[in-house]
């Protein structure tokens, strides 16, 4: 972390990983050749056997990670395969109900797990995608292009669609010359040519059906359901990963974190907050939706205590003593730690989350490391009896619904922001 109150960077927290090893029982440990993903999707069974009475035969050895209750994200065991092509990632969607995959999805390429790539490898790797799948799947493919108003970026596309299974292959990569990024080749896997629809501009929610979703409960928690996780694993990507669930909530699943990557500049060290309010202005735009960011405590108001503290220091503010500090800044100014929780209040009510961007390592968060960084989370309700704010991580199942001391949240805020559907 560089500049924690100026041009703040909001960056990936090292953790450990939360995953689950498949094990005996329901996941079972069984010795096996190459699972074809691909092949059972043409077949038709991955679609209709149970995930229970697949995982066994295809997902042995493999590690898998809940992301909420109707998905599931495997890491690589070496044996898992779409065609020819080993992707490292797979997101694994499930009807709950029913216990029946809906979707397989995953990237064979993104610059947030995979790193920089020049044009010609970027390209090199999207034809050999392309013509590997055209033989796994015995056709060749209709391509077309990815739309702004539905992908959030500009791409390229490729489809694939047999009797029981329909594909896509999406590509985008960003600017020209020297200022050229790869972004991602990310394929989905689905039963039918209908499946591979997303939600764009024309999907998004009204205002006025939002306040369906806020719950109230006895003790006084009122908290908004029915927000998507989304897993951004081990890459930088909280930013694009936090924003793609409000606008996954909102109807628009289309725009997922890698396009919201490339559209806030996002890389494996971050995003830049200043990035990130462009890009979303812009994309707001284009999706019925307005941005307005606000500040709980003014910056201007932070750097004057921390000059005063350095100055009675006669030098620099240490960590330690910034946590400390930032609680006396905001426990002085109760009538702004008011007003910013009444706004949230307002927000919540009216089910709309609010995107809130903190210093974390301040305060002691349980089942997180001490780790100093900036980070993007959800605040997705408020106990006003018991003055704390609910919230929400990027990180999957565990992480869906925490609470936290109002005082805590004020003083880790660095900056505040809603989209609201204008619809």
């Amino acid at each position: 972390m560089k500049r924690v109150f100026s041009a703040m960077i909001v960056r990936r927290v090292c953790r450990p990983f939360l995953g689950i090893a498949l094990a005996a029982g329901i996941w079972g440990v069984i010795p096996m050749a190459l699972a074809d993903l691909a092949s059972e999707a043409v077949s038709g069974s991955l679609w209709t056997e149970r995930l229970d009475k697949l995982v066994p035969v295809l997902f042995a050895d493999a590690r898998a990670k809940q992301v909420d209750n109707t998905s599931l994200r495997v890491l690589q065991n070496g044996r898992l395969t779409f065609g020819t092509l080993k992707p490292a990632e797979i997101l694994i969607t499930i009807d709950p109900e029913k216990g029946l995959i809906r979707e397989i999805s995953t990237t064979l390429y993104n610059k947030g797990d995979d790193g920089a790539l020049l044009k010609q490898e970027f390209e090199a790797r999207l034809k050999a995608s392309v013509a590997a799948l055209n033989d796994t799947f015995g056709m060749e493919a209709s391509a077309g292009r990815l739309k702004k108003n539905e992908a959030g970026v500009t791409g390229k596309s490729w489809e694939w669609v047999g009797d029981h299974f329909a594909a896509r292959l999406e590509a985008s990569s960003t600017g020209v010359g020297r200022k050229y990024v790869a972004e991602f080749i990310r394929l989905s896997l689905v039963p039918d040519r209908e499946s591979l629809k997303r939600g764009g501009a024309k999907d998004a929610a009204h205002r006025a059906d939002l306040k369906d979703n806020v719950k109230r409960e006895d003790d006084g928690t009122v908290w908004i359901t029915g927000i998507p996780m989304v897993d951004q694993g081990d890459k930088g990507y909280c930013v694009p990963a936090t924003v793609s669930r409000v606008f996954a909530y909102y109807g628009m699943d289309g725009v997922d974190q890698h396009a919201l990557a490339a559209l806030c500049k996002s890389s494996d060290a971050g995003t830049s907050l200043d990035d990130m309010k462009k890009a979303l202005t812009r994309i707001c735009s284009s999706f019925h939706m307005r941005v307005r960011p606000w500040d709980w405590i003014k910056p201007k108001i932070i750097s004057k205590e921390l000059q005063r503290k350095a100055a009675k220091l006669d030098s620099l503010v240490s960590v330690n003593e910034i946590s400390p500090l930032m609680l006396e800044i905001v426990r002085k100014r109760p009538h702004l730690m008011k007003q910013g929780f009444n706004e949230i209040k307002k927000q919540i009510n009216e089910g709309i989350p609010v995107v809130w961007a903190v210093v974390l390592g301040l305060f002691q968060e349980q089942g997180l490391p001490q780790s100093m960084g900036g980070h993007m989370r959800l605040i997705i309700g408020y106990n006003e009896e018991k003055q704390t704010i609910i919230y929400s991580d990027t990180w999957g199942a565990g992480h869906e619904k925490k609470e936290m001391p109002l005082s805590y949240a004020c003083a880790m805020t660095h900056l505040l922001c809603v989209l609201r559907p204008t619809l």
